[in-house]
Order: C-alpha cells, then sequence, then structure tokens
C-alpha cells in the first residue's frame, strides 16, 4: 500500500505527532488513516527487543549475542559482517523489530572511553568499510538500520552537554570519513545524531552537519534520528533536519513545534519535509511487516555466532609455539572468567542472551582433560586473595602449561561511563605474574573491550586477546587453543605501553567549561604513534597466526597517474606453514614531501584471505583517487597534491612485507594551501605532545575563547546538568539524595548504579521535560533551577532533594529505565 499518497489527508498536527515516537521504541502510527507503527531496537551485537512484562515491569527477549563490534572489527573480515548482519536481520523479522539502531562508527579517539567495545576502530576506513558491509547485508533484507552516533561523540561521562571541539581538517578526514564511506556505500535508512555538541553546536541542531554534509554533499537520502534524549531544542533541530525524536516526548514536541509554527519560526514546509522522511521509513517497512513470521532457530545461530568468534581473536604474543596447546600436555585452567565469561559489555548493547558457552564446558565437550583453580574473585575485584593465588599456582606447577583467563572490570565497558584507567583489577595481574613464575609455560587469554595496559606482557610464553566474542566465547576459545581453528584476527587499535603514551591523555575529558579540545588533531591511534616516533605494545594491525606468511611480487600497473586514474596493484601471499590459516594484508599510503602535516602512512584498504598449507594467493587491488586526497581547509574540499606516493603492503601497521612507489600529476592548483611547516611547526613536526591551546587555534581557526559557556558561575541554568549544580548547596544535597537512593536499589550492581548516576547528574535540566514525558514540566524545571539558585531556599530544597531523585529515575526517562534495566529477563 502507498502511503505516500495519503500524505495530503494529514493535519498539520498529525504530521507533527510523526516527528516523535510513541514511545521509547515505537513510531508514532496514524490511526485515523491506518498508518501502522514500527520498531526499533537496539542490536549491535544482538537483538535487544523490549516487552513488557506486566503493568511496571518490562525486559528483553532472549537472543543470541554476537561478537561485539571491536571484535568484528578485528576479524578485517567483510564477509563476516555480511554474515552478522543477515542473521541478525533475520531475527529481526522474525520478532517484528523493523529498524536495528547500529552500528556505530565513532572512532576510538582514547581507550579511555567506555563504550569503546561498540565501536569498530581507531581507523576511518577499517571501521566505514566493515559499517558498509553490516549495513547493506541487513537493509537486503528488508531491516533497516542506524548508523550512529553522529558525530564526534569520543566521551561518555558528560556526553549530554559536552562540546567537541574539532579542527575541520580532522573533522573530515578521521571523525566523519567513516560515516561518509558507510553513507555513499550502503545508503543507511537512518542516521543517529549524537548527544554532544559539535564546534559549539549541538549535533542535534547542526544544520551545517545534518543538512549541509550529511544530505547534501554525501547524498543521504534516509531519516535522521536522534539518538535517545539527546534534543536539545525539538524546532530548532528540526530545521536543522532532524526528522525524528526518540524517544517519544508526548504531547512536549508537538505543542513546541505548535507554538513555533503560530510565531512564524517555523514554516509547514520543513515539518512536511520530515514528516514524509517518516513515512518513507514506515513505507520501507510495511512490505516486510506484511509477510508471515518466520521463527528463527536461536540454536543454529547460536552454532554461527561460535563459529563468527573464532574469526576475532588476536593472538598477541607465541613465543616457542606454546598455542596451541599439544595432544598430550596436561592442562591448568586458571581464572574464574574461565567459567563466567566476559563476552559482552553494557548499557543499551547488553543482550539477554539465548545460551552462554565457558571454556570449561567446552573443553568437556571436546573431551580435552583439564584442572580448573578459581584464582580470584570476581565479586571483589579489588581483593587480593592469598590463598586462591596459591591454589592456582599449585595447580600451574603441577600441569604442562597453565592458561590464565582475565579480563577488564565491568565498570570499564559500559554506556555513560568512562576508564579510570588502562590496569586490569589488581587480583588478575598479581595472579599473572604469580602462575607465569610457578609454570614459565603459561598462557593468558585476555577479554576486554578496548586496550588494557600490560606491565606484565614478558611473563607468559602466550597472549590472546579475544575481545567480547558473544555467546559462543567458550568454545571458540577452546577451539582456539586446542588448535582446532588457527587464530587469524588483527587489531583495529593501537596498544600503547601505558596511558601517558596516548594521543589526548590529557585532553580526553571535558574541562572545566564542558569542552573536549581535539589537540591532537588528524594525529589519533597510529598516525599518532607512527608521527611521533612513540614505542606501542602491539602496533595496529597486528596478529599472529599458527601459520606463516611470505608476500612478494608487488606489481604496480601504472607508476605515473592522474587524479583520473586507478592505481591497480598486485601481489602474491604464500602459506609456508603447516596449517591451513587467513591472513590479512593492509595496504597503506604515504606521502614524505608534502605542504600539510601528514601521518607517514594511512591505511587505504585491506583484505583476507584464507590458504591452504604450502599455497599461494594472488592478490589484486584497485586504488581510486579517494586514497591519496587530504581535506584542504582552505579550500574547503577534498584534494590531491602532486608528487611521490609510497605504496605499503604490509602484515601490520608496522610489518611491511612489500613497497613501491607511484608518481602523481595534474592534481589541483593548490597555490592558495597554507604552508604548515611554518604554519603550524608542531603538528608538521610531530611534537604533539607540546602543543598548546594558542597552536591548537592556529588548525582551529578559531578562538577557544569563543567557546566558553555564557553562565554565571554563581547560578545554575536550565543548560547545565545536576552535575553542575553541585557547586551550590542544594545541587550538592540533590547528588547526595540521588547517590543514597541508587546505592539502596543498586547496591550488587555497581555497573548499573554507574551508568544510572552518570546519566542522571549530566542530562540537562531542561530536557527533564521531554525525558519524562511532560511529567516534569517548564514550570517544574524552572522552580528547581530557582530553588537550587536560591540561598534562603535550602528547606525547600531538601523537600526536592527527597523527591526529585525518585521521579527521575522511577517516573519517566526512558533512556534511564533502559539503562537500569540491563538485569531484566525474559
Amino acid at each position: 500500500m502507498d502511503y505516500k499518497s495519503w500524505f495530503g489527508k494529514l493535519s498539520l498536527r498529525e504530521k507533527a505527532e510523526m516527528l516523535t515516537g510513541a514511545d521509547a521504541w515505537h513510531t508514532a502510527p496514524v490511526m485515523r488513516l491506518g498508518l501502522p507503527s514500527i520498531m526499533m531496537s537496539d542490536g549491535p551485537n544482538g537483538l535487544r527487543k523490549k516487552v513488557q512484562l506486566g503493568k511496571l515491569k518490562s525486559g528483553t527477549i532472549k537472543s543470541v549475542c554476537y561478537p561485539s563490534a571491536t571484535a568484528l572489527a578485528a576479524s578485517w573480515d567483510r564477509s563476516l559482517l555480511e554474515n552478522v548482519g543477515k542473521t541478525l536481520a533475520d531475527e529481526c523479522k522474525a520478532n517484528r523489530v523493523s529498524v536495528l539502531l547500529g552500528p556505530g562508527v565513532n572512532i576510538k579517539r582514547s581507550p579511555l572511553c567506555g563504550r569503546n567495545f561498540e565501536y569498530y576502530s581507531e581507523d576511518p576506513i577499517l571501521a566505514g568499510e566493515l559499517a558498509a558491509s553490516y549495513i547493506n547485508a541487513v537493509q537486503a533484507q528488508g531491516i533497516g538500520t542506524s548508523l550512529k552516533h553522529f558525530a564526534a561523540n569520543n566521551t561518555e561521562v558528560k556526553r549530554m552537554a559536552s562540546d567537541s571541539l574539532v579542527d575541520e581538517r580532522a573533522l573530515r578526514e578521521i571523525y566523519l570519513k567513516p560515516f561518509e564511506i558507510a553513507v555513499k556505500k550502503a545508503q543507511p535508512w537512518t542516521v543517529m545524531c549524537a548527544y554532544n555538541k559539535l564546534n559549539g553546536v549541538y549535533c542535534t541542531e547542526n544544520e551545517k552537519l545534518i543538512n549541509g554534509i550529511l544530505r547534501d554533499e554525501w547524498g543521504f537520502e534516509g531519516l535522521a534520528i536522534s539518538d535517545w534524549a539527546a534534543i536539545n531544542d525539538r524546532t530548532d533541530a528540526l530545521k536543522a533536519g532532524l526528522d525524528l525524536e526518540m524517544p517519544g516526548s508526548g504531547y512536549v514536541c508537538v505543542s513546541e513545534l505548535a507554538k513555533a509554527y503560530r510565531e512564524g519560526y517555523l514554516s509547514e514546509e520543513t515539518i512536511d519535509t520530515s514528516a514524509l522522511r517518516v513515512f518513507d521509513l514506515v513505507q520501507k517497512s510495511v512490505d516486510e511487516l506484511s509477510k508471515p513470521v518466520e521463527p528463527v532457530s536461536l540454536a543454529e545461530n547460536h552454532k554461527r555466532a561460535t563459529e563468527m568468534a573464532q574469526s576475532c581473536a588476536v593472538l598477541l604474543k607465541n613465543e616457542m609455539n606454546a598455542l596451541p596447546i599439544k595432544k598430550g600436555q596436561s592442562i591448568a585452567i586458571i581464572g574464574e572468567r574461565a567459567k563466567k565469561p566476559m563476552y559482552q559489555g553494557y548499557g543499551s548493547a547488553c543482550v539477554n542472551s539465548y545460551k552462554v558457552d565457558n571454556v570449561l564446558d567446552a573443553l568437556s565437550a571436546l573431551d580435552v582433560p583439564y584442572v580448573y583453580s578459581q584464582g580470584y574473585r570476581l565479586a571483589s575485584e579489588d581483593i587480593i586473595d592469598p590463598m586462591l593465588i596459591n591454589d592456582a599456582c599449585v595447580a600451574a606447577a603441577n600441569n604442562s602449561v597453565a592458561v590464565v583467563f582475565v579480563s577488564c572490570s565491568e565498570l570499564d565497558a559500559s554506556e555513560a561511563s568512562d576508564r579510570k584507567s588502562l590496569k586490569l583489577p589488581l587480583p588478575q595481574t598479581e595472579l599473572i605474574s604469580a602462575v607465569c613464575k610457578a609454570n614459565p609455560n603459561t598462557v593468558v587469554i585476555l577479554s576486554s573491550g578496548s586496550v588494557v595496559e600490560m606491565p606484565w606482557v614478558n611473563e607468559p610464553k602466550a597472549i590472546m586477546q579475544t575481545y567480547f566474542l558473544g555467546e559462543g566465547a567458550g568454545m571458540a576459545i577452546a577451539k582456539l587453543i586446542m588448535g582446532i581453528v588457527s587464530p587469524s584476527g588483527k587489531l583495529p587499535e593501537t596498544y600503547p605501553i601505558r596511558m601517558e603514551d596516548t594521543p589526548c591523555p590529557n585532553n580526553y575529558q571535558t574541562d572545566e567549561n564542558g569542552r573536549v579540545l581535539y589537540k591532537e588533531s588528524i594525529y589519533v591511534g597510529y598516525r599518532y604513534y607512527d608521527k611521533t616516533g612513540t614505542p606501542v605494545l602491539f602496533p595496529f594491525g597486528h596478529g599472529l597466526s599458527y601459520s606463516k606468511f611470505d608476500y612478494s611480487n608487488l606489481e604496480i600497473q601504472v607508476q605515473r597517474i592522474t587524479p583520473k586514474d586507478t592505481v591497480k596493484l598486485s601481489f602474491d601471499i604464500a602459506n609456508t606453514g603447516s596449517v591451513k590459516a587467513a591472513e590479512i594484508a593492509q595496504i597503506y599510503v604515504g606521502k614524505k614531501d608534502s605542504l600539510v602535516y601528514r601521518a607517514p602512512k594511512e591505511l587505504k584498504e585491506f583484505v583476507k584471505v584464507e590458504i591452504n598449507p604450502g599455497d599461494k594467493k594472488h592478490i589484486s587491488i584497485e586504488l581510486t583517487s579517494d586514497a591519496f586526497k587530504y581535506y584542504s581547509t582552505e579550500l574547503h574540499d577534498w584534494v590531491i597534491e602532486d608528487g611521490e606516493y609510497d605504496i605499503y603492503i604490509g602484515a601490520s601497521s608496522a610489518d611491511i612485507r612489500l613497497t613501491g612507489k607511484v608518481a602523481m600529476r595534474d592534481g589541483d592548483d593548490l597555490a592558495a594551501e597554507v604552508d604548515y611547516m611554518y604554519a603550524a611547526p608542531k603538528y608538521f613536526n610531530g611534537d604533539i605532545k607540546n602543543v598548546t591551546d594558542n597552536d591548537f587555534e592556529d588548525i582551529f581557526r578559531k578562538y577557544l575563547d569563543d567557546y566558553l559557556p555564557d553562565y554565571d558561575e554563581g547560578r545554575v541554568t536550565a543548560e547545565e546538568c545536576l552535575s553542575d549544580a553541585t557547586r551550590m548547596p542544594a545541587g550538592r544535597m540533590i547528588n547526595s539524595a540521588i547517590e543514597m537512593i541508587l546505592q539502596k536499589a543498586l547496591e550488587n550492581d555497581p555497573v548499573t548504579r554507574e551508568i544510572v548516576y552518570n546519566s542522571v547528574m549530566n542530562i540537562p535540566i531542561k530536557r527533564f521535560e521531554a525525558g519524562t514525558s511532560g511529567v516534569c514540566s517548564k514550570t517544574m524545571i524552572d522552580g528547581i533551577v530557582h530553588l537550587i539558585n536560591s540561598k534562603s531556599g535550602l528547606e525547600t530544597a531538601r523537600i526536592i532533594a527527597q523527591g526529585l531523585p525518585r521521579t527521575l529515575i522511577n517516573v519517566g526517562m526512558p533512556m534511564l529505565k533502559k539503562a537500569a534495566e540491563k538485569k531484566s529477563r525474559v
């Protein structure tokens, strides 16, 4: 049925109602015309469909938990992402979900971001290409996706009010590039706009970002949707091109738009444009919804998830071929994570898993004998238990090989929370060192959402990073360590030696003015480490195999090129080992002599091939002119510089096997380009650690003082958060009350407690109205702000401190309920 033909029958009010959700997960129907509502669901690594369990309780359905985004990125395998996408789409169809809220392609600017496990990589090409494969596979099944979080949302704690200050070149080359690739190659049905401000303007209200770049430049044809409770001003957001507000805010949105229309601030044409995009989204979904439900087998999908996981683990180290474990070796399995795997992160990506494998059961199923020792207690992760460590050392000493299972803290992999450090829990690092002394033939199996420091790196013989492999992690790891499958993953991020070595150790979080200064510019991840010569623990793209590979015979078809040419290159990869295995070849491009500052090399293409022992495969790659472009902030366009470019073929960013050159001519006229050797010498020479605010202003092209908040230090405004209000006595009372309530309600669940606390405390106060569907009205918000600021209203503030936290946590705000329900189960 063509619902567009009915569009003219809609009243202006009905069109406005279409621009906000019916609730937390559904679009608004038009009952008069029979226009249905469609459902969205979280689902980057598994379907997280919400269902009601009675009047006052909700939960999520059972579904298969697949490897997290970082684990999938470690596969470097487009076909694997397609497989995940198709399988998830099938689960969506069976459960009448029309839009899957993912993938997330935010760049891993810093390893401190608590949500890094939901993102692919520090590199925009890898992130964008994998996202495009995933999106195409999902949408080929008639299910929509939501590419998120647009854009420069790289910190969690203050994400709803922070202001990411990014220079134009870094924005285009690093932070927008994965979105651009995914939009141009896959056309996601929706793009989700982020919580934060970008260069002074909320992403949901950023017309340059949404209508300018996303739609006009990239040709995006779909719907722009807000992240949950990300709308700051509904009218300004609509005028900027933000079509759909989620979750639904009741009549708060409708009344605000109606007022703006009556006052002439908002045109009917603007309302029509966005309402029609919502219609288009519904139209795309209706055909699939009209088909009979085809049930899926979660048992079969569990098997698929296990097979997928086998391609995602990264063998970081393997001295003396400690892995795989040899037949006849006796095995000590050590660490509680072997029994209770950390296979997913927390927050909106947390899935109510169908069936979770652990390594102990998996080894038993494979008829592999072992002894088990607990080693530490997850319930008290900061407390070292000498008896458990002693028992583990005895078990290690009495067996041929000890396999120690460790993980990051659950608080280190959570939405709305950021990491405090890159360290593993102390009892686990102590266990590693003790077991390695008891048995030098020790293997460490690490599960974390992002990088960790490894002061113990030289102690074990082998280290395998599994990231979060999903519910099939146990069997996947068992097959990998026993050599049934060879590991083939490679790192999608650089492992620094310590936090202080990262590109932005002091500029990651918001400063005292709510700003996040991206002073490192384009130097993110390996671009930074290569440029500055900073030693790393493991380089970007690193990963070992149980086999060996030789690269040879690089041929570049044409070595003198123009921007109109495609560079065709080929080379051979031979498996010189004794086992069937997959290798990932990485193609980098660099330019030594340039007007602009550059990283020594940048990833431009990659390919994964499986090769039998003794066999050779011929690889052919084409590089378009995009591989040689940079973004000129003078010309405000992508340009190509004449001169010589280096082509690198590597097994990692640091393990370059083949090199070649091409010469570019007839490039762009760059006479107007700035000579950055003189204009930005620290960026040009790689002295990034010593970049000052003034140096950053030189490339940002604006004064940082222009981005200071217009707030009075002696007062709190509705634009600020409750965390900001703690500078006032009444604000401190409210904070104490929230802490007390959450401590009592979630005493045994510190992860959810931190998610909810950060969410409540770090949302602008003005958004309480939309977040509670109008329960907390504008008048109430004005009263709250007045009383927080009132020196004589402390007694009344005490009443607020008693009542407000419960209102925020229990009455409305679906995003908080979503966080708090992570342990709700059907």
